[in-house]
């Protein structure tokens, strides 16, 4: 089941029309939320991301309460308590290319099981590279294609997911996750400034290494870089954080790096860092703990 514009409708039914943007210009923003025990993990900053997207797009934003209803109609039509779920809102429908002149945003949602990925991926530096000066480089659009392009090419190399370089030739993000290096127990990510989409997982985790001293630096990340990392992490809101099992790459893809493998010794610090997620997550989304409390 899913709900598009104002009810749920059986999935295979769902229909978007033609002239809606999203179809015709991949002119809508979207957000992938984690669902735990019926609650969405920090749903007020994925729907100011949103908005943020949509109102660079002309569009008006839902409501929260309008989010909500939907949220709650499709986890129980589904029958979901723990959930992934696809929140999309479209600019609107119109017969030419202009933003100005579109009507009716349409508001999608569909709702799935939590899948975990089956262990540390394999990353692969692509060709492909990310744009750091793409408009509205902050927002989660519908227009996808560099990711997906960027994930074929990793699959077809025998990966799992694609680490993207913008044009700089520094590390950006992988297709679908921000991307974390440890060195020497100092935890490292990349700068927006670089193009990443300033994840929600991404700042929680940056909150949670903050509150157990482990020191965070945002800024440039090379290659050199990476290839002196201790360990590369991945996070996304499904996944949470993602220890990566290698990094590959070429010499034309990436001259500096041609393959990274992680400290032989699990990091005490990545440990620590996973505790405290899922323990926030837990807390946010009203899981009791062992022991009582909630």
């Amino acid at each position: 089941m899913a709900w598009v514009g104002d009810r749920i409708v059986p999935r295979a039914e769902a229909m978007v029309p033609l002239d809606d943007f999203a179809v015709r210009y991949g002119a809508a923003c979207f957000e992938t939320m984690l669902v735990r025990n019926r609650a969405v993990f920090r749903l007020e900053a994925h729907l100011a991301r949103l908005a943020y997207g949509l109102r660079g797009m002309g569009a008006d934003p839902p409501s929260t309460e309008a989010v909500r209803t939907a949220i709650d109609a499709t986890l129980r039509a589904n029958g979901l308590v723990n959930a992934s779920l696809r929140l999309e809102v479209s600019a609107g429908s119109g017969h030419t290319p202009d933003l100005d002149a579109v009507t009716s945003p349409l508001l999608t949602l569909t709702a799935g099981p939590l899948t975990l990925p089956p262990g540390p991926p394999r990353l692969r530096i692509v060709s492909v590279r990310l744009d750091e000066h793409r408009p509205l480089h902050q927002a989660k659009t519908a227009n996808f294609l560099t990711y997906l392009l960027a994930r074929r090419e990793a699959r077809h190399a025998g990966a799992d997911d694609a680490l993207l370089l913008n044009h700089a030739g520094e590390v950006a993000e992988a297709a679908t996750s921000n991307v974390f290096i440890l060195l020497r127990d100092i935890l490292v990510t990349p700068d927006t400034d670089a193009g990443p989409i300033s994840g929600i997982t991404r700042a929680a985790v940056i909150e949670v290494a903050r509150s157990l001293a482990i020191p965070v630096e945002e800024r440039r990340v090379t290659l050199h870089d990476l290839g002196r990392a201790d360990a590369v992490l991945l996070t996304n809101s499904i996944a949470g954080i993602l220890p990566v099992a290698a990094v590959e790459g070429d010499r034309p893809a990436s001259p500096e790096l041609v393959d990274w493998r992680p400290s032989a010794t699990p990091s005490r610090v990545v440990a620590r860092l996973n505790a405290e997620y899922e323990a926030l997550v837990a807390e946010e989304c009203g899981i009791a703990r062992r022991g009582g409390g909630a």
